[in-house]
């Protein structure tokens, strides 16, 4: 089947037309779709059964980026580069992310499992619903998927073979240019900001120091392939059931289009700047400052526990690595290391981006009146630039804790409670 964009009416008459639904849907019966589309990239329809419970996620990989339109062109070779991360990270961590049911190279279409019960959670966490396993869930997934697609598990030859499959380079060039390039430099560019920003965005910009440090993040970005990467892990790529009465829930990664192989501090850096990004957004949303500071050691406890769990379970999995030398206690000091380093770093761009670059999140752009949201933003202006210059000084987590928190005006840190760490 050639290439042509899904609509509700089509989507259902592919679904039936494909063999492997047939163990999946009764596609005799009527089928019903629903556009549930709410990314930057994709279109996206739950094809469900109308007489039964029966339903499948249909992803498809438009020919231009969803969130700006035809005027800015993308290459539908992204939705093979999900199908193979999907997949790898399906086998690495089994329930961490959706099952993939079918991939169509034409038609730019990845099949999966419905999660019908799941929400993600970048709204709720807004108005303040506490998922607690949700660092813990994700520095699980994060060791699992790193490990098993590194040369630690592979060797060098099988990692290599691999990593040739992800030359993703129409989606690393995006975050290339988005993330770790415009929003340092003057126009042209993408970026778009609250005016009121523009004094500090001029500082920004002619931070020289900053820069170099920046175009070193960069080039490491482009030149350090230690692991498959998700490539754009943040709330809004991450679902989750319902919490239960201790606040656990069913946790899922998504949108894996981005995946490349890359410094895997990356990643971590990427979803505790999605954290900070919402505790500094707190100030605006929760109803009093009590609250705002429960939701605060909530999503402090969050951070801790995704680095301390990715921390532990890395270095366990390192104690059966292929090589001898990957088992030395003083190399897996220095890795880990220099791993928190370049999350450091990166969480400082992605605090930097979300504000004055393309794309920010609802954290920070539903915060009213634009007081508000100026003085969200120009915090997470100055933490992005002191994140970065002090990433490479960085030697353990409590260090990068206190150098986040002290800035949201927790000078002096209480320890977390027992189990909270």
């Amino acid at each position: 089947m050639s290439y042509h964009i899904l609509n509700l009416r089509s989507v259902v008459a592919y679904v039936k037309s494909r063999t492997e639904a047939a163990s999946l849907l009764d596609v005799t019966g009527v089928l019903a779709a629903q556009e549930i589309s709410d990314g930057n990239l994709n279109a996206v329809f739950r094809v469900a059964e109308v007489s039964g419970p029966r339903s499948v996620l249909v992803k498809q990989g438009l020919p231009y980026l969803r969130v700006a339109g035809e005027v800015w062109p993308l290459s539908q070779e992204r939705a093979d580069f999900e199908a193979r991360s999907l997949a790898r990270q399906h086998a690495a961590a089994p329930g961490l992310v959706p099952r993939p049911l079918w991939h169509d190279h034409e038609m730019a279409v990845n099949v999966m499992e419905d999660l019908r019960e799941h929400t993600v959670i970048r709204a709720p966490m807004i108005a303040g619903i506490r998922l607690e396993n949700l660092g813990e869930t994700i520095g699980r997934f994060l060791a699992a998927t790193f490990y098993e697609s590194s040369d630690f598990a592979l060797g060098s030859t099988a990692r290599r073979q691999l990593s040739a499959q992800f030359q993703n380079v129409e989606l690393c060039d995006l975050t290339e240019m988005l993330v770790l390039t415009e929003p340092f430099y003057p126009p042209p560019n993408r970026n778009a900001y609250l005016p009121e920003l523009q004094k500090d965005l001029n500082d920004l910009q002619a931070d020289a120091p900053l820069r170099t440090e920046v175009a070193r993040l960069k080039h490491r970005f482009m030149t350090c392939g230690q692991a498959l990467l998700h490539g754009d892990l943040h709330t809004g790529s991450i679902m989750a059931s319902a919490p239960d009465a201790q606040g656990l829930s069913n946790i899922r990664v998504i949108d894996s289009e981005f995946a490349f192989f890359g410094p895997m501090g990356f990643d971590i850096g990427l979803f505790l700047a999605n954290l900070v990004l919402a505790a500094i957004s707190q100030a605006g949303h929760a109803p009093d400052p009590a609250e705002c500071q429960a939701r605060h050691t909530f999503l402090r406890r969050q951070m801790r526990s995704c680095w301390t769990t990715f921390e532990a379970e890395f270095r366990q999995r390192l104690g059966s690595a292929q090589s001898p030398s990957w088992r030395e206690g003083a190399f897996q000091d220095a890795l880990l290391t220099s791993v928190l380093q370049d999350a450091a770093g990166y969480a400082g761009c992605e605090l930097i981006r979300r504000t004055v670059g393309f794309a920010h999140v609802l954290d920070y752009d539903s915060l009213q009146p634009d007081a508000a949201r100026l003085s969200a933003g120009q915090q997470n202006l100055k933490l992005g630039r002191q994140l970065i210059m002090q990433a490479s000084a960085l030697r353990t987590y409590d260090e990068f804790e206190h150098a986040v928190w002290s800035e949201l005006g927790y000078a002096a840190l209480q320890p977390l409670q027992q189990g909270e760490t």
